[in-house]
């Protein structure tokens, strides 16, 4: 019982300072961390069918709207849902 508490006392000050710890690592060594690139990406919405899910570059019109699952981009219509989504 003791092995198992001893290295869980000394490992839960430490936890908290992983990234403190790793900013030190990193700008002892020079790596210096790249920026994160944001990826545009194209409007798309999904529609259920008998099989499967079928996503279009453009929303469908009429009756094929009603079947719409999920979508990335503008919405499609006013009711369409709560927001983007993906199935």
């Amino acid at each position: 019982m003791r092995r198992f508490f001893v290295p869980l006392i000394i490992m839960l000050p430490l936890m908290g300072c992983a990234e403190d710890i790793r900013a030190g690592i990193d700008r002892i060594t020079g790596k210096k961390e790249e920026p994160r690139k944001i990826v545009a990406t194209e409007p798309r919405y999904c529609y259920r069918t008998i099989g499967k899910v079928n996503c279009y570059a453009e929303p469908l019109e009429g009756q094929e709207a009603n079947r719409l699952v999920g979508y990335d981009g503008p919405a499609p219509r006013s009711t369409s849902g709560t927001g983007p989504l993906r199935p």
